[in-house]
Protein backbone atom coordinates (compact mmCIF):
# COMPACT_ATOMS: atom_id res chain seq x y z
CA UNK A 1 0.00 0.00 0.00
CA UNK A 2 2.77 2.53 0.77
CA UNK A 3 4.38 1.85 -2.44
CA UNK A 4 0.96 2.59 -4.47
CA UNK A 5 0.41 5.54 -2.34
CA UNK A 6 3.85 6.93 -3.02
CA UNK A 7 2.78 6.54 -7.11
CA UNK A 8 -0.43 7.96 -6.53
CA UNK A 9 1.67 11.34 -4.73
CA UNK A 10 4.00 11.53 -7.57
CA UNK A 11 0.87 11.76 -9.71
CA UNK A 12 -1.20 14.58 -8.68
CA UNK A 13 1.07 16.87 -10.51
CA UNK A 14 0.95 15.34 -13.77
CA UNK A 15 4.44 14.95 -14.44
CA UNK A 16 6.19 14.07 -17.50
CA UNK A 17 8.41 11.35 -15.41
CA UNK A 18 8.64 9.31 -12.52
CA UNK A 19 11.89 7.85 -10.87
CA UNK A 20 10.97 4.53 -8.64
CA UNK A 21 13.99 3.26 -6.83
CA UNK A 22 13.21 -0.54 -5.67
CA UNK A 23 9.39 -0.31 -6.52
CA UNK A 24 8.40 -4.16 -5.56
CA UNK A 25 10.95 -5.30 -2.98
CA UNK A 26 9.11 -6.87 -0.10
CA UNK A 27 5.73 -7.38 -1.84
CA UNK A 28 4.70 -10.72 -2.23
CA UNK A 29 4.19 -12.12 -5.73
CA UNK A 30 0.26 -11.22 -5.73
CA UNK A 31 1.06 -7.81 -4.71
CA UNK A 32 3.94 -7.50 -7.14
CA UNK A 33 2.11 -8.50 -9.91
CA UNK A 34 -0.38 -5.70 -9.64
CA UNK A 35 2.03 -3.29 -8.62
CA UNK A 36 3.53 -4.69 -12.22
CA UNK A 37 0.55 -3.97 -13.86
CA UNK A 38 0.48 -0.51 -12.44
CA UNK A 39 3.84 0.70 -13.35
CA UNK A 40 3.44 -0.79 -16.93
CA UNK A 41 0.06 1.05 -17.22
CA UNK A 42 1.61 4.68 -16.07
CA UNK A 43 4.62 3.73 -18.08
CA UNK A 44 2.16 4.21 -21.43
CA UNK A 45 2.07 8.01 -20.50
CA UNK A 46 4.46 9.05 -18.34
CA UNK A 47 8.54 7.87 -18.72
CA UNK A 48 9.07 6.03 -15.64
CA UNK A 49 12.78 5.06 -14.67
CA UNK A 50 13.54 1.76 -12.69
CA UNK A 51 16.03 1.62 -10.18
CA UNK A 52 16.13 -2.05 -9.20
CA UNK A 53 18.45 -5.11 -8.56
CA UNK A 54 15.75 -7.42 -9.39
CA UNK A 55 16.54 -8.75 -13.06
CA UNK A 56 12.75 -9.86 -13.47
CA UNK A 57 11.54 -6.79 -13.24
CA UNK A 58 13.38 -5.12 -15.69
CA UNK A 59 12.20 -7.89 -18.51
CA UNK A 60 8.79 -7.43 -17.23
CA UNK A 61 8.77 -4.02 -17.41
CA UNK A 62 11.47 -1.99 -19.58
CA UNK A 63 11.43 -1.53 -23.26
CA UNK A 64 15.05 0.02 -22.45
CA UNK A 65 17.38 -0.27 -19.60
CA UNK A 66 20.87 0.36 -18.95
CA UNK A 67 22.99 -1.02 -16.49
CA UNK A 68 25.68 1.81 -13.78
CA UNK A 69 28.20 0.07 -11.84
CA UNK A 70 30.33 2.12 -9.78
CA UNK A 71 28.54 4.93 -11.54
CA UNK A 72 29.83 4.53 -15.02
CA UNK A 73 27.02 3.12 -17.69
CA UNK A 74 28.31 -0.13 -18.31
CA UNK A 75 26.01 -1.34 -21.32
CA UNK A 76 22.81 -0.14 -22.48
CA UNK A 77 19.82 -1.28 -25.13
CA UNK A 78 16.63 -3.42 -25.14
CA UNK A 79 16.93 -6.39 -23.40
CA UNK A 80 15.78 -8.80 -25.37
CA UNK A 81 18.73 -7.10 -27.75
CA UNK A 82 20.97 -7.31 -25.13
CA UNK A 83 20.45 -11.43 -24.50
CA UNK A 84 20.94 -11.79 -28.00
CA UNK A 85 24.20 -10.32 -28.11
CA UNK A 86 25.42 -13.09 -25.99
CA UNK A 87 23.68 -15.68 -27.49
CA UNK A 88 25.58 -18.95 -28.05
CA UNK A 89 28.12 -17.80 -25.40
CA UNK A 90 26.56 -18.61 -22.27
CA UNK A 91 27.47 -21.68 -21.01
CA UNK A 92 26.21 -24.02 -17.52
CA UNK A 93 28.03 -26.96 -15.35
CA UNK A 94 26.69 -28.18 -11.82
CA UNK A 95 29.72 -28.89 -9.79
CA UNK A 96 30.32 -30.01 -6.36
CA UNK A 97 31.45 -27.08 -3.95
CA UNK A 98 35.24 -27.85 -3.85
CA UNK A 99 35.25 -27.53 -7.14
CA UNK A 100 34.45 -23.96 -6.99
CA UNK A 101 37.74 -22.15 -7.05
CA UNK A 102 39.75 -24.86 -9.51
CA UNK A 103 36.52 -23.62 -12.04
CA UNK A 104 37.37 -19.80 -11.36
CA UNK A 105 40.90 -20.03 -12.20
CA UNK A 106 40.53 -21.94 -15.21
CA UNK A 107 37.19 -20.40 -16.88
CA UNK A 108 35.44 -16.90 -17.43
CA UNK A 109 32.87 -17.46 -14.64
CA UNK A 110 30.72 -14.89 -14.43
CA UNK A 111 28.20 -16.26 -11.76
CA UNK A 112 27.75 -18.95 -9.50
CA UNK A 113 24.73 -19.94 -7.26
CA UNK A 114 23.96 -22.65 -4.82
CA UNK A 115 21.21 -25.19 -5.43
CA UNK A 116 20.08 -28.15 -3.81
CA UNK A 117 23.57 -28.73 -2.40
CA UNK A 118 25.46 -28.53 -5.68
CA UNK A 119 26.84 -25.33 -7.49
CA UNK A 120 25.10 -23.85 -10.59
CA UNK A 121 28.08 -22.14 -12.75
CA UNK A 122 28.16 -19.90 -15.80
CA UNK A 123 30.73 -19.41 -18.19
CA UNK A 124 30.90 -16.64 -20.88
CA UNK A 125 32.82 -17.98 -23.56
CA UNK A 126 32.84 -18.45 -27.66
CA UNK A 127 33.60 -21.99 -27.51
CA UNK A 128 32.54 -24.97 -25.26
CA UNK A 129 34.28 -25.26 -22.22
CA UNK A 130 35.36 -29.04 -20.63
CA UNK A 131 32.32 -30.52 -19.32
CA UNK A 132 29.37 -27.31 -19.83
CA UNK A 133 26.36 -27.52 -21.86
CA UNK A 134 25.42 -24.30 -23.83
CA UNK A 135 22.02 -22.84 -22.33
CA UNK A 136 19.89 -19.73 -23.73
CA UNK A 137 20.89 -16.71 -21.82
CA UNK A 138 18.65 -14.63 -19.28
CA UNK A 139 18.68 -10.38 -18.52
CA UNK A 140 20.42 -12.07 -15.30
CA UNK A 141 23.81 -13.23 -17.76
CA UNK A 142 24.05 -10.71 -19.68
CA UNK A 143 24.15 -8.21 -16.03
CA UNK A 144 26.86 -11.06 -15.07
CA UNK A 145 29.18 -10.80 -18.35
CA UNK A 146 29.11 -7.13 -18.60
CA UNK A 147 29.98 -6.88 -14.34
CA UNK A 148 32.39 -8.70 -15.32
CA UNK A 149 34.35 -7.34 -18.45
CA UNK A 150 34.06 -4.51 -16.94
CA UNK A 151 36.21 -6.04 -13.85
CA UNK A 152 38.42 -7.66 -16.08
CA UNK A 153 39.01 -4.01 -18.13
CA UNK A 154 39.57 -1.94 -15.01
CA UNK A 155 42.59 -5.19 -14.11
CA UNK A 156 44.52 -4.73 -16.83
Amino acid sequence: MKQRFGIAQALIGSPKLIIVDEPTAGLDPAERNRFHNLLSEIGEHIIVILSTHIVDDVSDLCKNMAIINEGELIIQGQPADLIKNIEGNIWEKVIEKDELNEHLEKYNIISSRLFTGKIIIHAFSDSNPDGFHQISPSLEDVYFSSIKKVKLTANV
